[in-house]
């Protein structure tokens, strides 16, 4: 109850100073743009053959009302020619950090410095109360290319316990795609992940009923776009590494190898057709789970839409191990990806997914269908609200397990300027399962404050 009371306070807080803050701030900004296509007949020319136009930037509405009536509440910047090189007015609003160029490659540094308050530190059916503080530092880079993309990402944090008493947990990210344009109708994306700390709640730690421990994962993938005529075609293959410290028996390794046909109706409607394989392959030799998943669908995609954008499609996927005499699994499902952007203001998701696969436990396999939806809004120009929501189901098939996971979060952000964020959520999660001593509810409380460059 103390969490959400703070929570509250905070809250009510941050709305009154964001009105305060942004009634004294002017209603557009300005800079210098260096392509001269897009100059006017009055501008002059550079030393460079460029020439300079104004760039204004209108995040919302000038008649959008705030709360009790309609007010501008953007805040007037520069933005030098350098930093402006290359990208668009919505990439570089009022709010939006600028950036580091070096050369033909933009660096976004950012420290973070949370505060945590949660009463099931573990995420355990008996947890306890704990209070964290975790220092996170953050990189992330962009390219700024004629052809070709590359994106970069680096993320570190140490969580330091003030309650429980223990040692600090540790957490690496790291992600890279490179986007390769080999011809106009053909496309080659690599991407790579590694990411390394402590487990969080899942289906095996929660039926194996072991303690968490640290994961490390390692990923790679390739994937290749192409128009052939009519056609949408695509191929792509990923292969990932698990590793569990000190519980080698749950490693395994995966790989995925897929295929889609598009037929384009319009340049925005793209009905087709997907096929996947994947197969896990657990270290362990005794091991009963290792095996093949298959996966088909038929579907519809909606792309270069204003408002809506995303995909939705059905079909079966099916579990078949390796050991003889252990028989597989089989189900049906229909997922979906969508956004819809209704106005300049909110940002709404939906997801549906199903996932059947086999796992460490005693389950033959264990199918997982989530419903997910999530909402942005745009309350202030420098204060943002998002809530989110998540809803699985759990079948261990060969068990008479049944569980039910619920996620929820409300997160808002208020920005003081280009530089200096603060953020605040609220956060519940709870699992319910017809197998006695097996429910738990966790409830946390985190404020962050940010700088970022």
């Amino acid at each position: 109850m103390r969490q959400f009371l703070f929570s509250g306070l905070l809250v009510s807080v941050c709305l009154p100073l964001s009105s305060a803050v942004a009634l004294g701030q002017s209603a557009s900004v300005s800079a210098s743009a260096l392509d001269g296509s897009q100059g006017s007949s009055s501008g002059s020319s550079q030393d460079d053959g460029t020439s300079a136009s104004d760039l204004v930037i209108n995040l919302l509405p000038d008649d959008y009302d705030s709360g009790a009536e309609s007010q501008s509440v953007s805040r007037s910047e520069s933005v030098t020619p350098e930093q402006a090189k290359g990208r668009t007015a919505q990439a570089i609003g009022p709010y939006d950090p600028l950036g580091i160029r070096l050369g033909q490659f933009l660096l976004y540094p950012s420290l973070t410095l949370w505060g945590e308050v949660t009463d099931n530190v573990d995420g355990t059916a008996n947890g306890e109360e704990g209070r964290i503080v975790t220092p996170e530092a953050a990189l992330r880079v962009e390219t700024d290319w004629s052809r070709h993309a590359l994106d970069l990402s680096a993320r570190g944090a140490i969580s330091a316990y003030d309650a429980p008493v223990r040692k600090p947990d540790t957490e690496e990210n790291l992600s890279a795609e490179l986007r390769l344009d080999l011809a106009d109708e053909t496309q080659l994306t690599l991407d790579g992940g590694f990411a390394h700390s402590k487990e969080e709640s899942s289906v095996e730690l929660t039926a194996t009923g072991q303690a968490a421990t640290y994961e490390t994962n390692v990923t790679g993938g390739v994937t290749l776009d192409h128009r052939a005529g009519l056609l949408d075609l695509q191929l792509r293959g990923s292969a990932g590494a698990m590793r569990y410290e000190n519980e080698s028996s749950r490693d395994y390794d995966s790989y995925r190898l897929g295929a889609r046909i598009g037929v384009p109706v319009t340049d925005q409607i793209i009905p087709f057709i997907d096929a996947e394989i994947a197969r896990r392959s657990y270290n362990d030799a005794s091991q009963r789970q290792n095996g093949d998943s298959l996966r088909g669908a038929i579907g519809i995609e909606v792309v270069n839409r204003e408002k809506l954008s995303g995909e939705i499609s059905a079909g079966v996927i099916a579990w078949e191990p390796d050991l003889a005499g252990l028989s597989g699994d089989t189900a049906m499902f229909a997922d979906a990806s969508l956004v819809w952007s209704p106005n300049g203001l909110w940002t709404i998701r939906g997801g549906l997914e199903t996932d059947l696969m086999s796992t460490a436990t005693a389950a033959r396999s264990v199918a997982t269908h989530s419903v997910s939806l999530s909402a942005d809004y745009a309350l202030l120009r420098n204060l943002n609200i998002v809530a989110s929501g998540e809803i699985s189901r759990e079948s261990y098939n060969g068990l008479s397990r049944r569980d039910w996971v619920l996620d929820a979060a409300l997160n808002a952000t208020y920005s003081f300027n280009r530089t200096l964020q603060l953020i605040a959520s609220v956060e519940r999660s709870q699992r319910e399962s017809n197998w006695a001593g097996e429910d738990t509810t966790t409830s946390t409380v985190r404020v962050g404050l940010k700088i970022q460059r």
